[in-house]
């Protein structure tokens, strides 16, 4: 009885949040409709690469670097088609459904980010490394840690009250 309770108020706290932030089924696939967008261009980059350009691509680490880079481009598509798809396979959806949709929405646009960084990170490193493996390496690794940075650095400067 007590665990039932437990869940009914653990319930009704995460729908409280999502009232509060007034988060709309239109802003969750506006979101992953960029999302989408980003890995769909990129992958239809790479693909060309892949097909029509296959035979300028130098060595073995840069074709395997073309294939880690579709894949995870692949896969962070993949991932982010699912919150529209999932709306649809249970649509028309009652308060609870809702929920489950918002919070796995979350869940796989978060899910959906990190191949997506992988895929980015492989395409530069791939793209730099026509010029120097070791110079690509160490530019792609800087420009792959300097969001991580600014990340951890977003409070600095904030008033107290919002930190």
């Amino acid at each position: 009885m007590a665990d039932k309770k437990s869940k009914d108020n653990r319930l009704e706290e995460i729908q409280t949040d999502i009232l509060q932030h007034e988060v709309q089924v239109g802003d969750i696939m506006a979101e992953v409709r960029q999302f989408t967008t980003v890995a769909g261009v990129l992958f239809g980059f790479l693909l060309t690469v892949g097909i029509a350009y296959l035979d300028r691509i130098p060595g073995p680490v840069q074709r395997i670097l073309l294939v880690l880079a579709m894949a995870s481009t692949a896969s962070a598509m993949l991932i982010f088609i699912l919150p529209p798809l999932y709306h649809h396979l249970r649509f028309p959806m009652d308060q609870r459904q809702l929920l489950q949709f918002y919070w796995r929405s979350h869940k796989f646009i978060i899910w959906g980010i990190v191949p997506l960084y992988a895929a980015v990170y492989f395409s530069l490193l791939l793209a730099l490394s026509q010029i120097s493996y070791f110079y690509g390496l160490l530019v792609a690794t800087v420009i792959l840690i300097v969001p991580f940075v600014a990340y951890e650095l977003r409070k600095i400067g904030d008033p107290e009250e919002l930190r």
